[in-house]
C-alpha cells in the first residue's frame, strides 16, 4: 500500500506541474497580428530627397526641347527601399515652404508660404530604388520665394513608416519642422496648397517615366 501511495502522490505532482504550466501557456497575451506588408517597421526606408541644388528644371516639350519662354519647375523628388514583396497601398505625404524675405506685412503679405499635397501609390513592389514626387508650380517660386524646406512622409494604412526632410534659413535650426506645430501654425506662415501637385499631374509625367512610381 505505500508503494501505491507514493506512486500516486508523484502522479498527481506530476499532473498538477503540467496542468500549471499549460494554464501559464493559455493566460500569456496572445502576439499582436501582423500589419499589412509595409506597416512595419524597417520595411520602407527613404533614402534621398531633392536637395536646395537640383530642385529647379525646365519643363521640356515632346520634341525633346526647351522653349525660349520655358519657366522654371520646383520639382521635389524622394527616393526609398521597400522589403516586402508588395505593398498594396502607400501614401506620400509632401510639403514644401517657401521664404520670400521681401513681404510685404502692409499687402497681408507673409514671409513663409507652406504647400503640402498627398499622393496615392499602389501595388508598390520590392526594390532597392523607388523614385516619387511632387511639384512647385513655376508661378509659386516666382511670387512665394525660394523654398526652405521640403519633407516627405510615407505611410501604410493610416500609420506613418517613414518620415524625412531637409532645411535651411529660417528653418535650419528646427530639426523635424514638418512635425512641429509652432512652424506650421506660425502666424507668419500661410498655406497655399494649390501651387503644388502631384508629379503625375505636370509635365514631368513624361521624363523617365519608368522611374517613377504610378500614382492612383
Amino acid at each position: 500500500m505505500k508503494r501505491f501511495h507514493i506512486k500516486g502522490a508523484r502522479a498527481l505532482v506530476a499532473a498538477a506541474a503540467a496542468f500549471a504550466v499549460s494554464f501559464a501557456v493559455a493566460q500569456q497575451p496572445a502576439a499582436p497580428a501582423a500589419g499589412p506588408a509595409g506597416s512595419n517597421p524597417g520595411e520602407v526606408k527613404i533614402l534621398k530627397l531633392t536637395d536646395f541644388n537640383d530642385y529647379k528644371q525646365k519643363a521640356k516639350s515632346i520634341t525633346g526641347k526647351t522653349s525660349q519662354k520655358s519657366r522654371v519647375w520646383g520639382v521635389f523628388d524622394v527616393t526609398f527601399q521597400t522589403v516586402p514583396q508588395w505593398i498594396d497601398s502607400m501614401t506620400i505625404t509632401y510639403m514644401v515652404m517657401l521664404f520670400n524675405p521681401k513681404a510685404d506685412a502692409k499687402k497681408n503679405e507673409k514671409q513663409l508660404t507652406l504647400m503640402q499635397t498627398t499622393v496615392e501609390y499602389a501595388d508598390v513592389a520590392q526594390d532597392r530604388e523607388h523614385k516619387a514626387g511632387a511639384v512647385v508650380l513655376p508661378a509659386a517660386l516666382l511670387r512665394l520665394g525660394e523654398p526652405i524646406g521640403f519633407s516627405a512622409s510615407i505611410s501604410v494604412a493610416g500609420k506613418e513608416v517613414a518620415s524625412q526632410g531637409v532645411a535651411r534659413g529660417p528653418l535650419a535650426s528646427h530639426k523635424e519642422w514638418w512635425k512641429e506645430d509652432a512652424v506650421l501654425n506660425s502666424p507668419n506662415v500661410q498655406r497655399r496648397d494649390s501651387y503644388m501637385v502631384d508629379r503625375m499631374d505636370s509635365p514631368f509625367q513624361l521624363v523617365d517615366p519608368d522611374d517613377y512610381e504610378l500614382s492612383r
